[in-house]
């Protein structure tokens, strides 16, 4: 093995290594923007800014609208196990 292959062939495995957690966050952004949320009501600990991770986050988060003391309200949801993440109740 010649020392230009040995060093293209470990180029290549580093590449191929750092490619797979790649298009794992690529795709993970995709879905979590797919989803429709706005920037700000991605907050999901209420900490009062949206961060990277609360984003890909989104991914895993729905939407349904429920009935919270007679008024309508939103409330997101994990997808896996249906636990609440926040209730958004319009103000007024």
């Amino acid at each position: 093995m010649s020392a230009p292959f040995g060093r293209r062939l470990i180029v290549a495995t580093i590449a191929a290594i750092l490619a797979i957690p790649a298009f794992f966050l690529f795709a993970r952004a995709v879905t979590a923007w797919k989803q429709g949320y706005d920037w700000a009501e991605m907050d999901w600990d209420d900490k009062g800014y949206t961060s990277m991770a609360d984003f890909l986050r989104a991914a895993d988060v729905g939407k349904r609208p429920v009935d919270v003391n007679g008024q309508s309200c939103n409330e997101y949801f994990l997808y896996r196990e249906g636990m609440t993440v926040k209730i958004v109740c319009p103000r007024g």
